[in-house]
């Protein structure tokens, strides 16, 4: 991804340079590279770790850091959008093959449990149909 300088990145996250660099850099929660001149800068991937959207500074430098963007041929935004689509695809395909699985259990035991409730009916039939042939038969009629 891109790199941009500190002061970018400020504008970029929308908050001063000093609480970027008390709150962030020195506590370490997001860190920073130096360019070919010794100069910190912070990577793009770092901010939106961190930071999530991305603003473009209302002081006039959009141009400038739509340029950027278009040089490096990557939207931030954009990037930003699709990773967070991806993310939300990823976690409702795992939802559902999640559910897949529990309806596939609730089948099955549902399956067990009428077999088992037939089985229940075949022997209440059985024994009804037993009884009511030995009411009607006399003990001496044995040959019947």
């Amino acid at each position: 991804m891109a790199k941009v300088t500190v002061t970018e990145a400020a504008k970029l996250a929308g908050i001063a340079r000093q609480h970027l660099y008390r709150a962030y850099i020195n506590t370490g929660k997001l860190s920073i590279d130096k360019d070919f001149n010794g100069r910190p800068v912070v990577d793009t991937s770092e901010l939106l770790r961190v930071f999530g959207d991305l603003k473009v500074s209302p002081d006039g430098d959009e141009k400038r850091h739509v340029e950027t963007i278009e040089k490096t041929g990557t939207n931030i935004v954009s990037h930003h959008e699709s990773n967070a689509k991806d993310e939300v695809i990823s976690i409702l395909r795992q939802e559902l093959e999640e559910s897949k699985a529990r309806e596939k259990e609730i089948l099955e035991k549902a399956n067990a449990r009428e077999l088992w409730l037939r089985q229940q009916l075949e022997r209440a039939q059985a024994v009804l149909t037993d009884q009511s042939v030995t009411a009607k038969r006399r003990w001496w009629q044995f040959w019947k």
